[in-house]
């Protein structure tokens, strides 16, 4: 969940002469991924029970984001793009993992001390096991175990599948660079027929492994790769002017409607990755191409932008913000209108996710990352 930071003219300017694909800044994409984010807030919101009265319209926000779960695709074929648009031949491997480490570990840590005081504070007891498998990422390798999946900060179970990818990203990268055209459409075809049938062999690996759906479709990081790998083959297509597909407009339509519409027709275990996979790729694309053509965008709108940048933060912040708060108005008896406490919840996880932002990402990016290098490399 790369962030790009070169400055661009906003949504609404005059369209600019097409210029190098590589000297663009994508803040389109930048600009989606709140709204991926705050899917998810919405998806993790209508699961909570808030009093009587409430249920109707919960169970309305329920349906609505039956496909939440497929959001987290969308960041992980988003990844995939940014860090092949951005690659350089001959970036050093060490340097690319120190700047990832620096991007994501430390706002992790962060939100881990907050999961863990959380959990004091509702009367929990801490488990040890469970907290060296959330501490280095390897919850989402063990099958079949949903209290390691999700413990402390249930969310971060998504950074140990996007290490695996950081991991890999080098040797993808450069064997993908070598690929022509026809291969890396091959690449994007197969990886989306690959997402698209794998619920079908879930069976499979039940009888063979013993791996519950859960697991196999949605946990596991080397079935995840695959989305990665889309959104590398997709950067490379775009920045050689190859890519034919719809427009923005068509393609986030599309997304809207299989996250809407779609999931509903579908098997439910389609809900997690396999409805929205062709849509988001589409719309991944769509949006660089718009970028890089300087078409008009409402994603590129400076708030919208900003939103976008911060939304890592809030990924990881708003689980917490919505069982705390839940808790805490339970625990005083307090009852408050529903849009109120979602309005409160916001609130939170959004001025939380601004201050981590700030204050532990963007800083450590900085100490950690090109500056940092630059000084090593300088010898002071």
């Amino acid at each position: 969940m790369s962030l790009i930071s070169e400055a661009v003219p906003q949504a609404g300017s005059a369209p600019r002469p097409r210029m190098a694909a590589s000297r663009t800044r994508l803040e389109s994409l930048t600009g989606l991924r709140w709204f991926a984010a705050l899917l998810i807030f919405c998806y993790h919101f209508s699961y909570e029970q808030y009093g009587a009265g409430t249920a109707k319209h919960l169970r309305a926000l329920k349906d609505a984001t039956f496909a939440g779960p497929s959001a987290v695709s969308f960041f992980f074929i988003l990844s995939g793009f940014v860090l092949a648009w951005s690659a350089r031949p001959g970036d050093p491997v060490p340097g690319f993992w120190r700047r990832r480490f620096a991007r994501i570990y430390p706002s992790h840590l962060v939100t881990f001390g907050i999961a863990a005081l959380m959990l004091v504070w509702m009367g929990k007891r801490l488990e040890t096991g469970l907290a060296l498998s959330n501490l280095t990422l390897t919850q989402s390798w063990v099958p079949n175990d949903e209290d390691r999946w999700f413990a402390y900060n249930g969310v971060s179970w998504s950074l140990g599948c996007e290490f695996f990818f950081y991991l890999c990203f080098p040797l993808l990268i450069s064997a993908m660079r070598r690929l022509p055209l026809a291969g890396l459409w091959a690449v994007v075809g197969l990886g989306n027929l690959f997402v698209l049938l794998h619920p079908l062999t879930t069976g499979f690996f039940l009888r063979t492994a013993g791996w519950e759906e859960k697991f196999t479709l949605y946990m596991f990081p080397p079935v995840r790769l695959a989305e990665f790998v889309i959104g590398i083959a997709l950067a490379l297509l775009v920045k050689k002017g190859a890519w034919r597909g719809p427009g923005l407009v068509a393609s986030v339509a599309l997304s809207v409607g299989a996250v809407l519409a779609l999931a509903h027709l579908m098997p439910e275990k389609f809900h997690w990755v396999a409805v929205t996979v062709v849509p988001f790729t589409l719309t991944v694309a769509a949006a660089a191409r718009a970028d890089v053509r300087g078409e008009e965008s409402p994603f590129r709108n400076r708030f919208v932008v900003y939103l976008g940048e911060v939304s890592f933060a809030f990924y990881l912040l708003h689980e917490m913000v919505i069982f705390s708060t839940s808790h805490f108005l339970r625990l005083h008896h307090v009852t408050v209108p529903l849009a109120v406490h979602a309005a409160l919840v916001m609130a939170i996880s959004l001025g939380g996710a601004v201050l981590l932002h700030e204050y532990v990402e963007k800083p450590c990016v900085k100490w950690l990352g090109p500056r940092a290098e630059r000084i090593r490399r300088s010898g002071r």
